[in-house]
């Protein structure tokens, strides 16, 4: 399908909208002042008309074509040009495929922080709703949803500390990959000689980011350890540096560790975990069907899965998530109940239901279909009913590009145990200091509310550039910590 545009340069917003109607398709792009004579399209057109432009959209999907159009003020912004463009085009679209996706032309992988947005704009949450459904095409379904996480996520966004940061720290290693994974990771077999080397640098940087905590009078409210899958390296040596920087006399109120792969988890490790004060863990099966993890390309079973959850109760932690992914290739609705239940009798603090999300990077992608959009919408409604039935509550959700049947991945947990990072994280709520290779940090702050510093996304060029990477990181956290600062001041 050609994506068509003339007389402006907005053509991520409309791609985004194109791809909740065609996820796996890859599109060619047309600037020429009419669209083609032939073949399919996808068309935004801007004419100077008067004092005015006129927006002329149109789309040709099995021999039909479409069209609409509207009158805009010469001066109108480019994000309010984007909104026109989708609400124009997504009823075309709608109408030529029979497909209404239940998040309507939302297309950011954040919703709930969009409707907490709207709430705080219109002083209403009502009013944000009804622009949800009508004005967003969102259905009730996935608005109720959204309000609910928002209900939920309120308090714990309001007992943060003043002055709060969270720190997270990336290991960007797995034992193998996940055929599904599309993640920065890389197995420890190929790249173990670095490991050693990156522990020097992980090192270093956790001495400069605490530095710069104790300086600039920060308190650290959460650390999290994600990756990759931090427990495929020994954790001790990063543990201790962690909690000499930032957990003595810090009052934390979460330390997660992304323990993940079930084969990666042994006694001794889960023991010093609890030794510098981990609060937190996950233990990921991501599904309890043996073939389903064989086909995943994950090296373990489901058995083992239970075993490890049960290692880590025997060991004394009381806060223990576990993630499940839906849409999994060889699962069925049936299997996916199966292990939906399997879990909710195991009681963890919470549970993570993903949706599967293809990317290119993944051995997945175009080499097995994308599952049943139907039978993905059953699964993650099963888990919905199942684990609000248990006692457990939605807290956080966010969305991927290529997800099974445009859905989202949601986290329930049991009133109290809702992880304090994934809420502040996903709602932009608290500046999170990244450590690592691939890890990002956000500070909250100038001109666009929130500053973005993204380490290198590989370990061997994190390594061979760390001097460097270092330097300018320093200076500009500084920059940025000291804007912060004199924004607070007045």
């Amino acid at each position: 399908m050609v994506i068509h545009t003339y007389g402006h340069s907005r053509t991520y917003e409309p791609e985004a909208l194109l791809k909740l109607f065609r996820p796996a398709e890859k599109f060619e792009f047309s600037t020429e002042p009419e669209p083609p004579a032939e073949g399919e399209y996808f068309s935004a057109v801007l004419l100077p008309e008067g004092d005015a432009r006129h927006l002329i959209c149109g789309v040709r999907i099995g021999g039909e074509t479409r069209s609409s159009d509207k009158m805009l003020p010469p001066d109108t912004p480019n994000n309010i040009l984007d909104r026109e463009i989708s609400g124009l085009l997504y009823p075309l679209l709608c109408e030529l495929t029979g497909i209404r996706p239940q998040w309507g032309m939302l297309t950011g992988i954040r919703p709930v922080n969009l409707l907490r947005k709207f709430a705080v704009r219109t002083g209403s949450l009502r009013q944000a709703e009804d622009d949800f459904r009508n004005i967003w095409h969102v259905t009730d379904e996935k608005t109720r949803l959204a309000s609910e996480i928002l209900s939920v996520q309120q308090p714990i966004i309001d007992a943060a500390p003043e002055n709060s940061v969270s720190i997270y720290l990336s290991v960007p290693f797995c034992p193998t990959r996940c055929k599904y994974c599309s993640f920065v990771s890389n197995s420890v077999s190929q790249m173990g000689n670095l490991i050693d080397k990156y522990y020097m640098c992980i090192a270093k940087e956790i001495d400069m980011v605490g530095d710069l905590v104790l300086e600039y009078g920060l308190t650290v409210d959460t650390i999290y350890i994600g990756g990759g899958t931090p427990t495929s390296i020994d954790l001790y040596q990063p543990l201790d540096w962690l909690h000499r920087n930032f957990a003595v006399n810090q009052p934390l109120r979460e330390y997660t560790i992304e323990a993940g792969r079930p084969d990666t988890i042994t006694r001794e490790s889960i023991g010093f975990f609890r030794q510098f004060g981990v609060t937190r863990i996950s233990v990921n099966p991501q599904s309890f069907q043996d073939d389903v993890l064989k086909a995943a390309g994950r090296p373990h079973t489901a058995q083992d899965a239970v075993d490890k959850f049960l290692l880590a109760r025997e060991l004394g932690f009381d806060n223990i998530n576990m993630a499940f992914i839906a849409g999994l290739p060889c699962d069925t609705v049936k299997g996916f109940r199966e292990s939906i239940d399997r879990a909710v009798a195991l009681e963890p603090e919470s549970i993570t239901v993903h949706c599967l999300a293809l990317k290119k990077a993944a051995d997945f992608y175009q080499s097995l279909p994308m599952p049943e959009p139907e039978a993905v919408s059953e699964m993650v409604a099963y888990a919905q009913k199942t684990l609000k039935n248990a006692g457990y509550r939605p807290y956080y959700l966010y969305r991927q590009k290529n997800m099974a049947a445009n859905l989202e991945n949601v986290g329930y947990a049991k009133p109290g145990f809702e992880s304090a990072y994934n809420v502040m994280m996903m709602d932009d709520s608290q500046t999170v200091l990244g450590i690592g290779a691939g890890a990002s940090t956000k500070v909250l702050g100038g001109k666009r509310g929130i500053e973005r510093l993204t380490e290198c996304k590989y370990p061997y060029d994190y390594l061979a550039r760390f001097d460097e990477l270092m330097k300018d990181k320093e200076q500009q956290l500084r920059e940025l910590l000291d804007s912060q600062r004199r924004q607070k001041n007045g």
